[in-house]
């Protein structure tokens, strides 16, 4: 495994807050070393989970035949999985749902792919004026992350932006955001 980052876009909006924050994220890591792989959910064809415990079956991570297999080449090549997400009612939006759902077959006990010990970095905005909103999307990271034996090695959770393009216009928010990604 190198050095490398996937970043999952899960905004519907694409060059929204979220995104914002992320590519300065981007921006941090890259000038740490890192090579940044990002994949944008929306506009790709990934089905939910069935939990038809076919994984593996075909040689494959996942039994369906979707665009979630580029999403597991990123995700078998990293050593860093940062997931973006707006905050859609105190949680994920369905987009990057989907992908947290489909990671079923690392946890399948044929996985042929071993992702425990890896990092996860979460990056969300929510127009919501009160950090607590965050509370749900947080524990959920965190519970996911456990399961999977991931280390969280950074939250960027930025409320307050209710305008579209807000987060572009606070250069604290985006130093904070490439400051994380730097010290990864």
């Amino acid at each position: 495994m190198s050095r490398k980052i996937t970043v999952l876009l899960g905004s519907p909006r694409r060059n929204g807050n979220t995104e914002t924050l992320a590519a300065s994220f981007s921006d941090g890591a890259s000038k740490a070393g890192y090579n940044i792989s990002t994949l944008r959910i929306p506009g790709l064809k990934i089905g939910g989970c069935i939990d038809c415990r076919r994984c593996w079956m075909n040689n494959a991570h996942c039994f369906l035949n979707d665009d979630m297999k580029d999403i597991y080449a990123a995700i078998d090549d990293a050593e860093v999985i940062t997931f973006v997400s707006p905050l859609y009612f105190y949680s994920w939006s369905a987009q990057i749902k989907s992908v947290w759902d489909r990671l079923l077959p690392y946890f399948s006990p044929k996985s042929k792919n071993d992702v425990r010990g890896r990092r996860a970095v979460l990056i969300s905005a929510a127009a919501d004026n009160d950090a607590s909103c965050f509370d749900g999307l947080k524990k959920s990271f965190e519970l996911a992350c456990n399961f999977a034996g991931w280390k969280i090695a950074g939250e960027i959770l930025i409320h307050g932006l209710h305008e579209a393009g807000a987060a572009s216009k606070k250069q604290e928010y985006l130093e904070t955001s490439f400051e994380t990604g730097r010290n990864l």
